[in-house]
C-alpha cells in the first residue's frame, strides 16, 4: 500500500511539473495569436473597407482560441453597446484574461492596442497598433526564452520533489 501512495506521490508532481512547463509554451503560442490577430486589425484599419466590428468578427472567426473568443466578445460588444472601442476592448481583455496563459504585462500591452481604437484617425491607429506589435514582439521573445529556460527546469524539480516526498513517506 505504500508503494502505491508512493507512485501516486510521483505521479501527482510529475502531473503538476508538466502542466506548469506546459504553461510556458500557451504564453508564447497566445502572445503569438494576438500579435497576428493585431496584424489583421491593422490592415483592416488601413485600407478602411469594414468596420471595427466586421473585422473583429472576421478576425475571430480567422484565428484559434484562446484569442479567437476576445474578438468574437469584442464584435458583440461593439454591436450591443454605445460605449467606445477602446473601453469595450478593455473590458473584454478583463473579462478574457483570466483564462489566458498571458501575464499581467502581456495584457497590458494587448490592451493598449484598443486604447484609442475609434477615436482617432487611421493612420494614427496604424501607428499605435505598429508600436503595440513590436512590443508584443518583445514579449513573445522574453517568453521564448523564459520557456527555455525554466519548463525542464520546471518538470525535473517537480519530479525530484515527487520523489524526495515518496522517499520521506516511506
Amino acid at each position: 500500500m505504500k508503494w502505491a501512495g508512493a507512485l501516486f506521490i510521483i505521479a501527482a508532481s510529475l502531473f503538476i511539473g508538466w502542466h506548469k512547463s506546459r504553461s510556458y509554451g500557451e504564453r508564447v503560442r497566445q502572445i503569438r495569436q494576438f500579435e497576428t490577430a493585431l496584424m489583421m486589425l491593422e490592415s483592416s484599419i488601413a485600407y478602411g473597407a469594414e468596420s471595427m466590428e466586421t473585422a473583429a468578427r472576421s478576425i475571430s472567426q480567422t484565428i484559434e482560441k484562446p484569442a479567437n473568443l476576445a474578438f468574437a466578445e469584442f464584435a458583440e460588444a461593439l454591436a450591443v453597446s454605445e460605449k467606445s472601442a477602446g473601453d469595450l476592448w478593455s473590458a473584454v481583455l478583463k473579462k478574457q484574461g483570466i483564462g489566458l496563459a498571458l501575464k499581467k504585462r502581456d495584457l497590458q500591452v494587448v490592451e493598449q492596442a484598443g486604447c484609442m481604437l475609434g477615436t482617432v484617425n487611421q493612420t494614427a491607429e496604424a501607428r499605435k497598433l505598429q508600436l503595440v506589435l513590436k512590443q508584443l514582439e518583445k514579449q513573445r521573445e522574453e517568453a521564448a526564452i523564459e520557456e527555455k529556460r525554466l519548463s525542464g527546469m520546471t518538470r525535473s524539480v517537480s519530479l525530484l520533489c515527487g520523489l524526495m516526498t515518496a522517499i520521506l513517506l516511506l
